[in-house]
């Protein structure tokens, strides 16, 4: 792996959204309305493998086979709840390994809100989030006695992130596509200054 990993330029919007619809935000609102309807509480959006898998179909990479360490071949994927933080687990026999590995690929951060009907993918690589991962490399205990969970503000990934997508109501909102089924976007990457 390089620390030459750029932002993903070709993403697959089609066969993407196919899996949002399917296993997460379809599934989420149908259960949403029976809960409605019975007043019962509902908590759970979406799982992180839901979001790798999102991702995985979205930027054409297949991950890594279940291992441990990063997320998919090129990208760390994670995702938070309106503005919450993204967290990063690091354990105590691969942990330094992995905040190695951190450094050198991209990160794919999803930002969700209102049972999905919000969803923003921001990319930052590695060595532009190499502040956190240096530092929590200096701080990492010794010895371990528990998970070492650190974590990434939102604030920090909307200012220095590439917005890729945006998600209204399951329904891509930013870039602009094609109306002619290609899914391909109109318009090059942006960062949020920009849109």
């Amino acid at each position: 792996m390089s620390s030459g990993v750029g932002p993903p330029t070709d993403l697959d919007f089609e066969k993407a959204l196919m899996f949002f619809h399917a296993y997460m935000y379809g599934p989420l609102q149908g259960k949403l309305r029976l809960y409605r309807a019975r007043d019962v509480h509902s908590v759970g959006k979406a799982l992180s493998s839901d979001w790798e898998v999102f991702a995985s179909i979205l930027v054409k990479d297949i991950g890594t086979k279940l291992t441990k360490g990063v997320d998919l071949s090129r990208y760390e994927v994670k995702s938070a709840e309106d503005g919450g933080s993204y967290e990063y687990q690091y354990h105590k026999i691969s942990g330094k390994q992995k905040l190695v590995d951190d450094k050198r690929v991209g990160h794919l951060f999803f930002d969700h809100k209102d049972n999905l009907r919000s969803v923003d993918l921001r990319y930052a690589s590695g060595a532009a989030l190499s502040e956190f991962f240096d530092k929590w490399l200096k701080e990492f205990p010794d010895p371990y006695k528990q998970r070492y969970r650190k974590g990434i503000p939102f604030r920090f990934v909307k200012e220095n992130g590439t917005l890729l997508m945006s998600l209204r109501d399951g329904e891509v909102t930013f870039p602009r596509l094609q109306a002619a089924g290609s899914r391909k976007a109109t318009e090059g990457l942006a960062t949020d200054e920009d849109a």
